[in-house]
């Protein structure tokens, strides 16, 4: 069923998930779970963690800390408690529609008031607490991150990056042309100015080796690190050489390994001591492949929760039969034929992966997307679980520049914490099964919506 009118969307954001009601008590207390912190310390089984308004106050094991006689109790018992995830790249204007005329048409006029509200509930039940956008204009962004701050509506913590810069138009509302090194360094002043926490360019092989220096330098100047969208293997090298902070996606190359210039580049900074972190988006292709063969994984109702069930039924239909009609995506299945050694190739070179799954991107769908990254980790770049997690809280925290603040469940920190069923570190497929969020020390729970809450 298509939706056919914007106002069906905008009367059921309210019921779409809801923060529970915050408690009375000074402390709350979680209690009976097995707490992995994110600090590189082994599991903690029947653990106790303390919280106080928004912070960590102590974490310890039941019998060994003490819990506050008025603290309000929560039990995990049967869960994993982890810090929150953190997403280095989600695309918060786009929920993983397959149809791109048909989103183009119902959607994008609904950005602000549907869209971005909607992505972010849904990236929040599942666990992220932190996550950067790449791509939305800074005034929707901003604004979102705002609602957010202020309680207005559920999400994670924003960090943005605004438009992209880059050397081609596109004919894209979310790109800052820059033809010359002047107009780099008006591009970079300019979404600084406009609040920006961190730069993506495309094309950098377009761009000389001086044109990326005085971006770069830009970039210092303003106190930010910029990013390289990768659109072919031609852009690695450059932009490693040049001083990029990061990488962002894996291109639209299928070679099985990267290319001499980049792996060499990669292992001269790395060896220099200034790592190479990457955020690979590889769990595109991965989940592309995997609903080919299986689309019955769409039936669940977890993924769907977040979301208003005419949204959730609408996405679900243009995604039900991508065996038979093409997704819009450059030649998903013969990159994802190369997609483990392409890993294994910037593995090797020295590359640090982080987590950012590109969440929004065709077939990809917020409230699955996360935990479908850290499972590629696994998979593909051979990391074990523990690895893939730290890659996607305190490694995160660290490439973001609030690792004082979040990325591991320590004394002192914000408490953003997820606590989910099951044991991880036994099998990374627990991951999707959230079952209460902290963020900031409040807790939220999905909640689902009716049909006739719809209608």
């Amino acid at each position: 069923m298509y939706i056919h009118t914007p106002s069906r969307l905008l009367c059921v954001l309210a019921a779409l998930f809801v923060a529970t009601a915050p408690l009375e008590a000074a402390t709350t207390a979680l209690v009976g779970g097995t707490l992995i912190d994110g600090t590189g310390t082994g599991p903690i089984n029947h653990s106790v963690v303390l919280i106080q308004e928004d912070r960590i106050i102590a974490t310890g094991r039941q019998g060994e800390l003490r819990v506050p006689a008025d603290a309000a109790v929560v039990s995990t018992v049967g869960m994993t408690v982890i810090p929150g995830l953190i997403d280095v790249a989600v695309h918060l204007d786009q929920l993983g529609h397959g149809h791109h005329a048909r989103w183009l048409e119902a959607y994008q006029p609904l950005t602000d008031k549907v869209v971005l509200p909607v992505s972010a509930r849904a990236l929040l039940a599942a666990g992220v607490t932190t996550a950067r956008d790449i791509g939305v204009a800074l005034e929707s962004s901003k604004s979102l991150r705002r609602r957010i701050a202020d309680g207005k509506i559920p999400g994670p913590t924003l960090s943005l990056c605004g438009a992209h810069i880059a050397r081609q138009s596109r004919d894209r509302e979310s790109i800052v042309v820059a033809r010359s090194a002047t107009e780099l360094r008006q591009a970079v002043e300019k979404l600084a100015n406009q609040g920006a926490d961190a730069i993506v360019v495309e094309d950098v092989a377009d761009y000389s080796a001086g044109e990326l220096s005085t971006l770069h330098f830009a970039a210092e100047d303003a106190g930010l690190r910029w990013y390289a969208w990768l659109r072919t293997d031609a852009d690695i090298a450059p932009a490693v050489r040049a001083g990029a902070f990061g990488l962002l996606g894996l291109g639209n190359d299928f070679h099985e390994t990267l290319p001499a210039d980049a792996i060499q580049a990669i292992a001269s900074r790395v060896a220099a001591g200034r790592p190479v972190y990457w955020a690979l988006g590889a769990s595109v292709l991965t989940n592309h492949e995997w609903l080919r063969e299986n689309s019955a994984s769409l039936d669940e109702q977890r993924w769907k929760a977040p979301f208003p069930h005419i949204v959730a039924e609408d996405i679900q239909q243009s995604l039900a039969d991508l065996n038979g009609r093409p997704i819009d995506l450059d030649t998903p299945t013969l990159r994802f034929s190369v997609l483990g050694s392409r890993i294994r190739s910037a593995r090797s070179a020295g590359a640090r992966f982080l987590v950012g799954s590109m969440a929004g991107e065709p077939g990809h769908i917020p409230s699955r997307a996360t935990w479908q990254e850290v499972e590629v980790l696994v998979t593909q770049a051979g990391y074990t679980t523990a690895e893939a997690l730290r890659a996607a809280t305190l490694d995160a925290a660290f490439a973001l520049g609030q690792d004082a603040d979040i990325g591991s469940i320590a004394p002192g920190k914000f408490a953003d914490i997820v606590a989910i069923r099951g044991d991880v570190l036994r099998s990374i497929d627990h991951l999707a099964d959230v079952r209460m969020v902290f963020r900031h020390g409040k807790r939220y729970t999905p909640n689902p919506v009716s049909d006739e809450d719809d209608l």
